[in-house]
């Protein structure tokens, strides 16, 4: 594989500048897009919040409760703003180039599974750290649960929305990974080193969209992570979700890059994405 000419410019139609092809497509779409998908992220948020009750103001984990309620409801929103002006179906909209592949999904949400597991494993082992269970069930199910829909909404809405917005503006692939990238970054007002990765993340995550196609291996890479982040919260292991330092940004960044050489290694082997021509470039 060339890396190299990986980001040319093509005149088929790709995942970044996917909007520019619609009938339907205009550049201020975009932003009417995004201005219907905050009014509806914020109607169905309160609606949620205040059905279940959530007070955000309560302790970590209530917080991360909330946050993933929030992020969940762009889902909809997001849809509702495509459909309306783009009149595009949902399948369309998370993989525009061929239709929403379950089984990239699945393998790329077990790859990045078992990188975890095993390096978690190890890394507990090795720190001699106890883990605590005194969680109640229905925390537990809610941090394997939401995580997996929230790691969905953001992928919808940084690698799709954002990021196909500005490849249709700026019409340069690597340009649109980057700046969304930049953008995921800032949205999470971190402290420097989980800063660094979470622009790691957008970076990585963004490529594999893109090469990709679509928003299944990203999204299940971003569902165990959040996953993981939750649990490691609910059961004592990490105080807050900010809280890294030089040794825990290496291991995310290996906890980032490893399962998406896995995933790249068996596209190139077993064309995994289905993109025949990707692998002649």
């Amino acid at each position: 594989m060339n890396i190299s000419k990986l980001f040319q410019k093509s005149e088929e139609k790709e995942f970044t500048t996917f909007p520019r092809t619609l009938e339907t497509y205009a550049w201020y779409k975009p932003i009417l897009i995004m201005i219907i998908a905050l009014i509806v992220t914020f109607a169905v948020t309160f609606a949620l919040v205040s059905i279940i009750g959530i007070d955000p103001t309560q302790d970590t984990m209530i917080q991360l409760i909330y946050t993933a309620i929030s992020m969940i409801a762009t889902i909809p929103a997001i849809y509702i703003g495509n459909k309306l002006l783009y009149k595009i179906p949902f399948s369309t909209q998370v993989a525009p180039i061929r239709n929403w592949n379950w089984g990239i999904y699945i393998k790329a949400f077990i790859i990045t599974l078992l990188v975890y597991v095993i390096f978690q494993t190890f890394q507990i082992f090795a720190a001699g750290v106890s883990l605590s269970f005194n969680v109640p069930i229905v925390i537990l199910l809610l941090c394997i649960i939401l995580p997996i829909f929230q790691g969905f909404a953001e992928e919808f809405a940084f690698r799709g929305l954002f990021m196909q917005t500005l490849g249709s503006w700026f019409k340069i692939p690597i340009v649109a990974i980057v700046l969304q990238a930049a953008l995921f970054a800032v949205a999470h007002r971190y402290v420097l080193f989980a800063l660094i990765s979470v622009l790691c993340t957008g970076l990585l995550y963004g490529f594999i969209a893109w090469y990709g196609q679509g928003l299944e291996a990203s999204s299940a890479m971003h569902a165990v992570n959040n996953i993981f982040s939750f649990l490691a919260i609910a059961m004592g292991l990490q105080a807050r979700a900010t809280g890294i330092n030089e040794i825990s940004l290496l291991g995310n960044l290996f906890l980032l890059v490893v399962p998406i050489i896995i995933v790249l290694l068996l596209d190139k082997k077993f064309n995994l994405f289905g993109m025949e021509s990707r692998g002649n470039t």
